[in-house]
């Protein structure tokens, strides 16, 4: 058995949906050429047609597909991300500023591995990090829209010899 890919990919919202504005499916039989262009803006999914007018964003394909939703790529459970430790951002008007990053799943980082509790279940508040969380260091301009942090290089170290 294949191992999943968890990679991130376009979501599209149903083509009944309030964010498709190409109405409703016309009938094939009577339609004629208004379902052929209909049909060309609205492919079939596993959940029915969407429309490839309405993104809905970047998602994690294969959680969505567990999910049978939209999970969005920053929360897909299985990948590693890359978070500022404490949530400590660099000065925003620093260029390439050193950050230290914690890196894990969302699980870990969100403090909802096992690690992160008692035999009781109760929180372990002595717990500052799981043992599948590992420190790293990044740069400033690796910061993604979503506050997480990219594994491109720093373009700033690209450019010393």
């Amino acid at each position: 058995m294949t191992e999943q890919q968890h990679e991130p990919g376009a979501y599209y919202w149903n083509a009944d949906s309030s964010f498709c504005k190409h109405g409703a499916e016309p009938d094939i039989g009577t339609g004629g050429d208004a379902w052929d262009l209909w049909s060309d803006r609205h492919p079939v999914s596993d959940d029915g047609h969407i429309c490839l007018d309405a993104p809905a964003g970047d998602a994690c394909l294969e959680c969505s597909a567990d999910d049978g939703e939209m999970v969005p790529w920053a929360a897909c459970r299985v990948r590693e991300h890359a978070r500022p430790k404490y949530g400590v951002v660099p000065n925003p008007d620093a260029e390439h500023q050193q950050v230290t990053v914690w890196v894990g799943t969302v699980e870990c980082l969100e403090r909802e591995c096992e690690e992160y509790f008692t035999d009781d279940g109760d929180t372990d508040p002595g717990v500052e990090r799981c043992s599948h969380v590992r420190e790293e260091s990044a740069c400033s301009c690796q910061r993604d829209n979503d506050g997480e942090y990219g594994s491109a290089p720093c373009s700033a170290l690209a450019l010393t010899p």
